[in-house]
């Protein structure tokens, strides 16, 4: 509605506001056209082509004098209308020398005024100026009847008044349509937004014929299906977490209610109670450390602190955390890495990565209790890969792994290795040094993690 008035508004400017000055524009425009022809005539000695037809076309009348004021050449289309004719000057036949006198004071330039004519009583514009031709002085003057606009005013006043009757009415009508239209898919946005507000995740934003609103309905119902992804996930990590701290404590309780009760007294009995219960508290501090963890690497803010690390040395301390559960286990960790390899990573954090790598392995390892950590060079980066061999990973579980929390096996198996946040620490560290990362699997066969390191500058290959 804004815009139609403003159209409105715009055209009564041009056609009723701005018309006289148009006009008045537009006559000076031409005069100026029948007076440089003139001039182009008299400079090429050809006065008498095309002029008098310019001079029709335009409505106007011109002459042309010399120096000594004497008349050289006259076209006239107004008849008595003319003022530079001298029939209607008998009583002066002098009256063009003050319009000489003024040409050649505004020498260089033109000039004009408005007059009214008292023969035809009608205003008339005059116009004159100096040219030269063949080193002689000529002056030009053409004179024009201006149109009375008044009544053409009027007429496209009333004709304007039913126009903007009718523009109004036409507008509101489509107004009320159109905005019907787009209203209706919002009103029923709308309200699908309250109900997923209210906590339903299966609402349905439905698309309209608009591009816009559908647009806007595909991504409401992308948001929508994220957030119902968010809400298993939530449900999941708190039935995971949940369970992962309340079998450490139901333990720690049980035991300690044994040893008040039963074993106080029976030292050997005693000890085994209270080895269980610092299991039990060792593990309740992993899961905790690893959410500290996980919460402090997923801020967007994290900082990474890279440095030269001798790539061997980093892995071998990292496996020697596992010695004893290697040697309880019987299990094999094979290192091929290369002595004379530099990475430039923060060496905590990546080593933190490595680390849950070779746990996963360890508590996934195959028949052959063989773990594999390998250090493929490659022109500007070196890529380490922890591969074992034992069940490997379902497709269908595979773009999940890196969740956090997220088990295969959804039956809450407890693991005694780890707090089931590994992946998800090593996905953040990784995202934060922007480096490749990923895993690949084999159904039966076992499953390969990797991550790719920068080299040392000078260690990279030009």
């Amino acid at each position: 509605m804004l815009f139609t008035i403003a159209i409105l508004m715009l055209l009564w400017s041009f056609q009723i506001v701005f018309l006289k000055p148009y006009y008045r524009n537009t006559k000076i425009s031409d005069v100026r056209l029948v007076a440089s022809t003139i001039e182009e005539g008299l400079r090429n000695d050809r006065l008498s082509d095309n002029i008098a037809q310019i001079a029709i076309a335009n409505n106007v009348c011109a002459s042309v004098y010399n120096e000594q004021a004497q008349q050289v050449y006259f076209v006239d289309t107004l008849g008595v209308s003319c003022f530079i004719s001298r029939s209607n000057h008998i009583d002066n036949p002098n009256f063009i020398d003050e319009y000489i006198e003024q040409a050649r004071v505004v020498s260089g330039t033109d000039f004009f005024f408005y007059m009214d004519s008292q023969n035809i009583n009608r205003e008339m514009m005059f116009y004159g100026k100096q040219v030269t031709a063949d080193f002689t002085n000529y002056y030009v003057f053409v004179n024009a009847p201006i149109e009375p606009l008044d009544s053409t005013i009027s007429i496209l006043q009333d004709q304007f008044v039913y126009v903007t009757i009718a523009v109004f009415v036409l507008s509101s009508f489509m107004a009320v349509i159109i905005s019907s239209r787009i209203a209706k898919p919002l009103d029923s946005m709308v309200n699908s937004a309250k109900k997923l507000a209210a906590g339903n995740v299966n609402v349905n934003f439905e698309p309209s014929g608009y591009s816009e609103v559908t647009e806007l309905a595909q991504t409401l119902n992308y948001a929508t299906q994220e957030i119902s992804k968010m809400d298993e996930l939530r449900k999941d990590l708190i039935a995971n977490v949940s369970h992962d701290i309340k079998t450490p404590l139901t333990t720690i309780k049980a035991y300690a209610e044994m040893i008040k009760d039963i074993s106080g007294n029976t030292p050997k009995k005693r000890q085994e109670h209270i080895n269980i219960i610092l299991q039990e508290a060792h593990h309740l501090d992993v899961l905790v450390s690893d959410m500290l963890k996980l919460s402090q690497y997923d801020h967007p803010q994290l900082l990474i602190e890279p440095t030269i690390v001798h790539l061997k040395s980093m892995v071998e301390n990292i496996v020697g955390v596992f010695t004893g559960t290697i040697k309880s286990l019987k299990i094999t960790i094979e290192c091929d890495v290369d002595e004379a390899l530099l990475v430039y990573c923060d060496e905590v954090k990546i080593g933190q990565v490595l680390f849950n790598y070779i746990n996963n392995a360890i508590t996934h390892v195959g028949e052959d209790k063989t773990v594999h950590v390998k250090a493929i060079r490659k022109k500007e980066t070196v890529r380490i890969e922890v591969i074992d061999h034992g069940s490997g990973i379902n497709e269908d579980d595979l773009p999940y792994i890196w969740d956090r929390y997220y088990k295969i096996d959804k039956n809450f198996a407890r693991n005694d290795t780890g707090s089931g946040l590994g992946l998800a620490i090593a996905k953040s560290i990784c995202l934060a040094h922007k480096v490749p990362y990923g895993v690949s699997t084999t159904e039966g066969k076992g499953t390969k993690f990797f991550v790719e390191l920068l080299l040392e500058p000078n260690e990279q290959e030009i």
